[in-house]
């Protein structure tokens, strides 16, 4: 069961940029502030602690893109999930695909490399530079070090009760040209079982006037995906809202309880943090990203994390090759690293 850790201290740092804003904010603890900022473990993490800081928002700096090239640490790769293994991996889960319920299954893989002293500040500046419209933060405490990612993929977000959340699946390379080739049907299966999965969770929550949006292709840094938005009216408290959508298809797979029982049987990793939950409430305002994209940094360790949906459809070398783009996502920005 997640337990909460509420830290009110000078040690604590949280720094974050909006989608779509021009500066970076800093949260300044303060019991007495308005904005509650949150880092939710994944559901089968092995420490269940979410961190909850509150306090008060304050303006750090606004964005500037430099004209200058940046200086970025180069790293020294340690370990990591291993490519073999990952393909194992696919081909179990196409097989219990072939024999059982499950539909679809997220595999993650980690990296871990040596890097030189990085600033959290710096790391959200230039996650926000890279990637304005998503959620990009960091968050610091000496009993978990820094975690940092940047999230295209709303949770739940919107003024109570009246909220939405984003259905985000399908990967490919971001096309440059004016015209591109048309998303496969697995990449679009994909994005309709994780729509699906939203769906059902909210009608199971009780919410109303739920809608869908037409699915959008949106661009992450190299890569792009496919989104439907789905808008709804909340009448339960929002933790229940929250407990019915997360794990999300988009990072657990469907049926929910088969696809997580095979994550914890056949994932060699902890996922601690990632694909969790962070964001920010303000009164009755709601920001909660799926935590995608992410690293942990911690005694000149990063451990960087991605993951891709498993279907009958996958290729195991395709599948790879992808974590391998995402993890370009998150790390090409502040570091100097090989593949």
């Amino acid at each position: 069961m997640t337990t909460e850790r509420h830290i009110q201290d000078p040690e604590t740092e949280v720094l974050f940029h909006r989608p779509g804003h021009l500066h970076l904010e800093r949260l300044v603890p303060d019991v007495t502030g308005s904005m509650c900022f949150r880092l939710h473990p994944w559901e089968r993490a092995e420490d269940q602690t979410e961190m909850v800081l509150r306090g008060r928002t304050k303006t750090e700096e606004v964005l500037v893109r430099d004209a200058r090239p940046s200086v970025k640490s180069r790293v020294r790769h340690i370990d990591g999930t291993d490519q073999h293994d990952h393909a194992a991996w696919v081909k179990a889960a196409q097989l219990a695909m072939a024999q059982g319920p499950l539909k679809k299954v997220v595999l993650s893989s980690l990296l871990n490399v040596e890097v030189e002293a990085l600033d959290p500040k710096d790391i959200v500046r230039r996650l926000a530079l890279a990637h304005p419209e998503s959620f990009s933060w960091a968050f610091s405490h000496p009993s978990i070090g820094t975690w940092f990612g940047s999230s295209p993929e709303p949770l739940i977000k919107g003024q109570w009760p009246h909220l939405r959340t984003a259905c985000l699946a399908g990967t490919r390379m971001a096309h440059m040209g004016a015209v591109s080739d048309p998303w496969t049907e697995k990449e679009r299966e994909e994005q309709d079982l994780v729509t699906e999965g939203a769906l059902q969770a909210l009608h199971e929550a009780g919410c109303r006037g739920i809608q869908t949006s037409e699915r959008q292709t949106i661009q992450y840094g190299p890569i792009e995906h496919l989104r439907t938005w789905v808008d709804f009216e909340a009448t339960r408290p929002l933790e229940e809202v929250i407990r019915a959508l997360h794990p999300t298809p988009a990072v657990g797979g469907t049926p929910r309880p088969d696809a997580l029982q095979f994550i914890a049987h056949h994932e060699s990793h902890d996922r601690a943090y990632y694909t969790g939950w962070v964001g920010m409430e303000e009164g009755d305002e709601v920001s909660y990203f799926v935590n995608l994209r992410c690293a942990h940094l911690r005694d000149g360790i990063m451990t960087a994390y991605a993951g891709g949906g498993i279907t009958a459809a996958s290729n195991p070398a395709a599948e790879w090759a992808e974590t391998r783009n995402k993890l370009r996502s998150v790390l090409d920005p502040i570091v100097h690293w090989a593949p």
